[in-house]
């Protein structure tokens, strides 16, 4: 407990400071288009050690909505210019299953995507590739920000207010509860696309009678005139 109070107190001066928010503005916003920053663990983190007090639980979600919709944006132009580059990788699938996502639900896709992953960068780098609205794309990556603040922010409040003596371990078990809740999705994802692939599979085996048998007619036909 000592140690973490310690420790606590080193970051104090960080928390109560408004680089912070700017800061992670950054960081989130570097996470739409180059998804290496580990921009959730830090909003959960940190909206964890809000419970505390510092740092400001309104300076924090609008600094994270800011950065989501202007990490959109510039992810959004970097699809109209080289989306079609993408062609290997996590990223590459990704970005095919969002085209087909936005060609199927449109907007509500972005929104969505948010909460996959490598889901916010491939559904809006797409939709840029695919020319979508500007201001339909400004609506949708609006509201998906917010509500990613909302969920990243809630469930570090949720492990602040389970740990309330030690605020670091409130944001370690946050991180912790939103790891398991994407691994959790993953695994559902996964076994969707696999009964997709099967489903895909059967398919044409049941068609490929079909395919053969109107030639046949046609020559039996053919044959009888």
């Amino acid at each position: 407990m000592a140690e973490g109070t310690t420790m606590l107190d080193h970051l104090m001066p960080l928390l109560s400071s408004p680089w912070l928010y700017l800061i992670v503005f950054a960081a989130v916003a570097i996470d739409g288009f180059a998804p290496v920053m580990p921009s959730e663990a830090v909003v959960i983190g940190l909206g964890a050690l809000s419970a505390a007090g510092s740092p400001n639980l309104v300076a924090l979600a609008t600094a994270v909505t800011a950065g989501g919709m202007v990490g959109d944006r510039i992810s959004y132009l970097l699809g109209r210019k080289a989306g079609c580059r993408v062609t290997n990788g996590r990223l590459a699938v990704a970005k095919e299953k969002a085209e087909q996502a936005l060609l199927r639900y449109g907007g509500v896709a972005i929104l969505v995507g948010r909460f996959l992953p490598y889901g916010r960068t491939a559904t809006t780098m797409t939709s840029g590739s695919v020319s979508l609205a500007l201001g339909r794309f400004q609506l949708f990556t609006a509201l998906a920000s917010a509500t990613w603040a909302a969920y990243a922010i809630g469930l570090g409040r949720l492990g602040g207010a389970a740990f309330a003596d030690s605020p670091l371990l409130g944001a370690v078990s946050g991180m912790v509860l939103g790891m398991i809740l994407a691994g959790m999705h993953t695994i559902v994802a996964k076994r969707r696309e696999v009964g997709k692939k099967r489903r895909a599979t059967a398919q044409p085996a049941a068609c490929e009678p079909a395919r053969f048998e109107a030639p046949d007619r046609e020559l039996v036909t053919a044959g009888q005139r």
